[in-house]
């Protein structure tokens, strides 16, 4: 699969992308370690497809370099049929749960709408002490969400309580920035109303 790294100051990181289907697959964190997997999963291929090189090309944007895989490239002429300009309009709910590797984390509310009572299959909650652990339960809406800060960067958690939710990851050039930008985050959850757990 095409492996990206980005090495900027202190941060070294990797990133990478397998297409398979209608769906894909992404690991990331920081080089030298397993990092973090997400998969997610679209109603065709083509809007698989089309997402997987969206995000390609904004990790390529961001600076970060191929190092190992053909880059997403050799996979159009085997597979992958072209994609017309109206997929662009896929469900929003479908769209957003990729925010994981965009810039936009408010997102991640807008397509947990689902009522998974807590405990129907277990807590959600991490047992990483350092993590922040937040729930919201409104009407049909049984969310959590879950940060914690690590240095220049900060994973964060989310998903209908009782699953296992999404992960993503944020790094900024420096700490202060990771910092600023993790308690914006809390504090937005909270207005939101969040309850910390």
């Amino acid at each position: 699969m095409p492996r990206y790294e980005f090495s900027e100051g202190s941060s070294n990181k990797f990133w990478q992308i397998e297409l398979d289907g209608t769906s894909f697959t992404t690991t990331y964190g920081r080089i030298g370690t397993d990092g973090q997997t997400t998969m997610k999963e679209y109603d065709s291929e083509e809007k698989a497809e089309k997402e997987y090189k969206k995000l390609i090309a904004e990790k390529v944007k961001k600076g970060y370099k191929l190092v190992d895989g053909d880059g997403g490239g050799g996979d159009d002429d085997e597979e992958e049929a072209p994609k017309p300009a109206k997929k662009a309009a896929a469900k929003p709910a479908k769209k957003e749960v990729f925010d994981d590797e965009g810039d936009d984390e408010d997102d991640d509310e807008k397509p947990k709408k689902a009522a998974a009572k807590k405990g129907a299959s277990g807590s959600s909650k991490s047992s990483d002490s350092s993590a922040r652990y937040f729930e919201f339960s409104e009407g049909s809406s049984h969310k959590f969400w879950e940060i914690k800060l690590e240095g220049t960067f900060f994973t964060t958690r989310y998903g209908r309580i009782g699953t296992p939710g999404q992960e993503t990851m944020k790094e900024y050039d420096s700490e202060e920035k990771a910092k600023k930008e993790y308690d914006k985050l809390v504090a937005e959850k909270i207005k939101k109303g969040y309850e910390e757990q």
